[in-house]
């Protein structure tokens, strides 16, 4: 007995997620873009991996360790899990912070004198917008503390990460390396690095209301979002640019969920945090985007799981076919409306994160070239 019609569609949708993702990588270099695409392979390896044992029988096994696999996963999601999610993200970013600063100004360090030209944060930004953070970019690949504390350590947990992800990308697409690499190719742009300190940074940042486990958890978000905005996308071939736009999706739904969470936190009591929480709390896009067909959509997409649909789809589905029959949207629309959500959040949590502290300082006062 062949396979069914939408376990057909859900080998499809995992296949292009490896072939877009592995060559994302591949391509990626020195591009700090490895960074959020490392977790976004762990997220999609993973529920392939647990989908095809659990309905197929098969096993796909990775060369990676399954806590860090784990940890780099549910990090994709925020505070998008459960109320109690939170808690545990604030307590593995003060871990992470704390980790970071060791690392950088080890106790047993010589010439303290000279630690003015240390520093423990480094920032990526694109023009004025921030994209990316050390600390927030270890978050995303499940970096715990006692490795974050580690510099030799961070290279080759980022490989084994990576190792796995070519592994799925391999088993699934049956190509090689270089037949990997012409996928989800596209120009990125040359983005800024500058670097500072923790400790001065994050009290000039969202108003200087929250401490730094909840201000890194926040730029978490952001990061994100900015990645996904300005480099989850593809040029190669039509099955790539629609695993974009599901990463582009699953990003953005995870975020809004997130920021639904915060409204009844005491920590987004500050008239900064709660004008800017109430600003995308109200957003009909945004509310759209969590809506239950589009929490349905993300279910079946993202888990691969499209037996609700079953009976709904065409005699001949394509990758992109769950998101008309989950939203009733044309695909043009609803690319349209992602794009149009995540440029909204983006830019919101940006004005946030710009919002200086009582100093009336923002983080790019504290901010400075690698070499000065």
């Amino acid at each position: 007995m062949g396979m069914e019609l939408h376990e057909q569609l859900s080998i499809a949708i995992a296949v292009s997620d490896a072939r877009y993702t592995a060559g994302r990588l591949l391509n990626a270099g020195d591009h700090p873009r490895s960074w959020p695409f490392s977790q976004w392979g762990v997220m999609v390896a993973f529920e392939t991996q647990k989908h095809l044992k659990d309905v197929h029988g098969t096993s796909l096994n990775f060369d990676w360790e399954d806590d860090v696999a784990e940890a780099a996963r549910h990090g994709g999601k925020f505070f998008d899990v459960r109320s109690t999610q939170i808690d545990s993200i604030l307590n593995d970013f003060r871990l992470l912070a704390e980790a970071t600063t060791r690392a950088y100004y080890p106790e047993d360090r010589r010439g303290r004198a000279f630690d003015f030209l240390r520093a423990d944060l480094s920032v990526v930004c694109d023009r004025s917008e921030l994209v990316l953070t050390n600390v927030t970019g270890h978050f995303m690949v499940g970096l715990s503390p006692h490795r974050g504390a580690d510099l030799n350590l961070w290279g080759p947990h980022i490989r084994k990460l990576t190792m796995g992800i070519g592994q799925m990308a391999g088993a699934l697409t049956g190509m090689n390396v270089q037949e990997l690499s012409v996928h989800g190719s596209h120009i990125d742009g040359f983005p800024t690095y500058l670097d500072g300190d923790i400790a001065k940074v994050v009290p000039a940042t969202f108003g200087g209301e929250f401490d730094t486990d909840f201000a890194l958890s926040m730029i978490s978000i952001q990061s994100t979002v900015q990645s996904a905005r300005r480099w989850a996308h593809a040029e190669c071939c039509n099955t790539c640019i629609a695993a974009a736009l599901k990463h582009r999706f699953v990003v953005l739904h995870h975020s809004v969920r997130s920021i639904l969470q915060l409204r009844e936190r005491a920590e987004v009591r500050g008239p900064v945090a709660a004008a800017y929480v109430k600003s995308l709390s109200d957003s009909a896009d945004l509310q759209k985007i969590v809506s239950e067909p589009f929490r349905k959509l993300r279910n079946g997409w993202f888990h691969l799981g499209l037996g609700d649909i079953a009976a709904d789809l065409p005699k001949n589905p394509n990758i992109l076919s769950p998101v008309i029959t989950y939203t009733r949207m044309e695909i043009e629309e609803f690319a349209d409306l992602v794009n149009q959500c995540l440029n909204l959040l983006a830019e919101t949590i940006d004005a946030w994160l710009l919002e200086g502290g009582d100093s009336g300082f923002t983080l790019f006062d504290f901010l400075r070239q690698p070499s000065e």
